[in-house]
This record gives C-alpha cells, sequence and structure tokens, in this order.
C-alpha cells in the first residue's frame, strides 16, 4: 500500500511522553534556578534538569550567547519560559512556529544571532547581547481545565543548544532538497525490538529495517546521526506483513521527527490500522536537506510537503530523532494492552558536505562547535550513530500531573 503522508489531523497525537520522578535525561546537568537576576547560575550546552517556580515567584538562569551566534532552549514540563536581556526586562525569544506545543508543557524557544526569515524581528536591546537570562515562572492555571486538574509536577526538562557566529552559509537548498524521498522497508530477522519510551533517551540506530514492537499509548523513539548536505527518511510498517496480527480496535499510527535543537522538522504523518484487520499500513515521512542556510528561507521558497516552518529547522547537522506513537482512535477507551508488531525503516540519503564556517567575536575562524552544543547525546568517534540497547532509565520528561500524558499538537 502506497506510504501514507496526511499532517495535521488533531484526532492523532504526535507524541506523548509520560511522567517521571526525580532525576532526568542521561548525562542532564541538575540546576538550581535563582530568584535573583544578578547570580544567576550560568547553563552549559546540553541537558539539564530544574524546578518550576511555584506562585508569582520568577527564577533565572544564564545563558551566555556566542557572540553573533544563536541559542535555542527546548522546554518540557509545566512552566511559562522565556529568554530575556539580563536585567529580565526585555524578551528576546521566539518560538518557532513548526514546533509542537505539550499541553501539558512543551515549548521550543530560540534568538537568532541576527535576523533571519525564522525570527524576522530581533529587539534592538538583544541583537549584540551575549549576557542573557533563561527566565522562567508558573504556569498559567486561570483557565478552568487547568484550575480543575491536580497541580502540576514542578519537574522541568530543558535542553540548550548553541551555535556560534555563522560567517560563510552553504548555498541555498536545491528544489531536490525538498523533494519526497523513502525509507524502503527490507526484510528483517530477530526479535521485535522495544524502543526507549523517553523522548530525551532514544535508542540509537544506523540506516536500516528494525522489527519493532510498538505498545499504544506509550512513545517509541530513536535517534539517527545525519550530516551536512543529507536527508533523513523514515517509515513504519504496521503490522508488519507476516505477523498475522489484527488490532481488537481501530489504532491511529503517528510518526515525526525532531532536529537536534529538538525543533519538530516535519509535519507529522498519520494513518489508521482498522479493527480486526491485519492489512500493512505504510506511514513515511522526511527532512529537508540539512542546511544552514535553510533559515533564510521564506514564502517565496517551494519546500513541498515539508513545508516552510519545518524547513527552517533543518539546519544542523547532527542526532535526528525519531518519534512513533500508536493509540485507539477512540480516545474515550482504555489503550489496548496487546503491542503491535511493526516495521520501523530509516534511511539517510546523500553524501555529506563541509557545511558552514563560524566565527568567533573578534572575527577570527573557529571550528564547529562540538556535538554537545547542536546535537545532544554525541556522536561516535567516526561521525556515525552505533546500534545500543535499549537504555533503561527513569522518566526523563515531566507533564502536568504524575501519570498524565503529555500530548503534543502542531501551532498553527
Amino acid at each position: 500500500m502506497p506510504a501514507l503522508l496526511l499532517t495535521g489531523l488533531a484526532a492523532a497525537p504526535v507524541a506523548v511522553a509520560e511522567t517521571g520522578g526525580p532525576g532526568g535525561a542521561p548525562g542532564s546537568q541538575p540546576v538550581e534556578f535563582s530568584t535573583a537576576l544578578g547570580d544567576a547560575p550560568v547553563l552549559s550546552p546540553g541537558r539539564i534538569t530544574t524546578q518550576a517556580p511555584t506562585g508569582n515567584t520568577t527564577t533565572y538562569a544564564t545563558i551566555k550567547r556566542p557572540a553573533g551566534g544563536s541559542v535555542a532552549v527546548a522546554v518540557f514540563g509545566a512552566v511559562q519560559a522565556s529568554i530575556t536581556t539580563a536585567d529580565g526586562k526585555t524578551d528576546c525569544s521566539s518560538s518557532d512556529t513548526s514546533s509542537f506545543e505539550a499541553v501539558g508543557g512543551y515549548r521550543f524557544i530560540f534568538l537568532d544571532g541576527a535576523a533571519t526569515k525564522r525570527q524576522s524581528y530581533i529587539d534592538s536591546g538583544c541583537e549584540s547581547v551575549t549576557d542573557l537570562r533563561l527566565t522562567l515562572k508558573a504556569p498559567d492555571t486561570t483557565s478552568s481545565s487547568a484550575s480543575s486538574s491536580a497541580p502540576p509536577s514542578r519537574d522541568v526538562q530543558l535542553v540548550l543548544t548553541e551555535e556560534p557566529k555563522i560567517t560563510k552559509l552553504e548555498p541555498a537548498t536545491p528544489a531536490t532538497g525538498f523533494s519526497e524521498i523513502t525509507a524502503a522497508s527490507k526484510s528483517t530477522t530477530g526479535d521485535d525490538r522495544t524502543l526507549s519510551d523517553k523522548l530525551l533517551a532514544p535508542d540509537t540506530l544506523t540506516p536500516g529495517s528494525y522489527p519493532v514492537s510498538l505498545q499504544p499509548g506509550k512513545l517509541a523513539v530513536a535517534r539517527v546521526r545525519v550530516g551536512w548536505g543529507q536527508r533523513l527518511a523514515a517509515s513504519v510498517d504496521a503490522p508488519r506483513n507476516g505477523t498475522n496480527f489484527a488490532p481488537p480496535t481501530s489504532l491511529n499510527v503517528a510518526l515525526t521527527l525532531f532536529s537536534p535543537q529538538l525543533s519538530q522538522v516535519r509535519s507529522s504523518a498519520t494513518g489508521i490500522i482498522s479493527k480486526n484487520s491485519g492489512d500493512q499500513q505504510t506511514v513515511a515521512t522526511y527532512t529537508a536537506q540539512v542546511n544552514a542556510a535553510n533559515r533564510q528561507l521564506d514564502y517565496g521558497n517551494k519546500t513541498g510537503d515539508i513545508g516552510i516552518g519545518s524547513a527552517q529547522w533543518t539546519t544542523a547537522a547532527g542526532w535526528y530523532t525519531v518519534a512513533i506513537y500508536v493509540s485507539a482512535t477512540d480516545d474515550t477507551q482504555p489503550q489496548p494492552t496487546t503491542t503491535v508488531p511493526a516495521r520501523l525503516n530509516l534511511d539517510v540519503v546523500g553524501s555529506p558536505t563541509t557545511g558552514p564556517t563560524y566565527a568567533d567575536a573578534a572575527g577570527a575562524a573557529v571550528t564547529a562547535p562540538p556535538a554537545s552544543q547542536l546535537s545532544v547525546g554525541g556522536a561516535d568517534a567516526d561521525g556515525g550513530g552505533s546500534v545500543l540497547p535499549k537504555i533503561g532509565i527513569s522518566a526523563l520528561i515531566v507533564a502536568a500531573a504524575a501519570g498524565v500524558l503529555i500530548w503534543l499538537r502542531r501551532l498553527s
């Protein structure tokens, strides 16, 4: 059956995360934010865990932005977040309109080094500032839905990425860099793999086909290394042909992709497995070509089915996250307990290129940032990924209340 490339279906969730206990993602930095601007702790790029403030309290941490460079923060938790000047008076950040917003607490905020098409306006007080504050406030509980629910967890997960000033961008992405590509299904052997259900602790995979077991109501997450000038294609076959599996209830299958900064870089692809049907369905998606110049794409550029907002964040080489979510189509019913046998297909297309060049505050050339700054999780010595076993750790992303699922939806 042809791949389904349906986007923007509100009925199908794109991703979900479970509430976890104390602690954070592997390698995360526990940081106690300050209630005073002057001694706000300095954050290092990578994963960060902290506590959301309560009541009318505001808390702060310092971001040392590279001169002329960019910063981005993916926020997971019941908290309001912004990037401000050191005095806290000017909000310098924008929210990426191509990202997902978690009802229970996902937000992606950023400040580019200079005005770009994805951040066309930067306040004059923010343009050259290198001393910034990440400002956190308690969530707004004035709405009826929020006030009637249990108090949200205070645990917050952050992913901070920094990028030096770019002095030379690659040539603009050609039209072929946005055209449809597919990850072909290939025969698989061995036991079904249970992928990590934590967005910040994905399994690491290389291109190929993998037999996987998908639990309705839980994420299945993997990451793949994608270089400059390359593209990622992903597809899911479910139920996998030959397994003779037919679900007792109709199921949604959703597939989405995130950049190394954890901005969503593709509208969700969705499909439906009909009740008592064993026919294999294929849900497929793909990215634009990885190119730092994509931040300058505007609505005059033709980006095909990818969309301008998603293409504008396919700007960093590194780990790209693939997230799959299977759920009952009837959200008034409990999720089925039976797992769905499926096949995850991954392909990285194109030959790697050199990428952009960078400079420091004095204009001297600097090497490209290390993997930890633009690609949380790092890289192997050869720059590629390796197949690793599932990481058995506690839940990493915090939602509005213990045991509550976070639903991510596309910002309009």
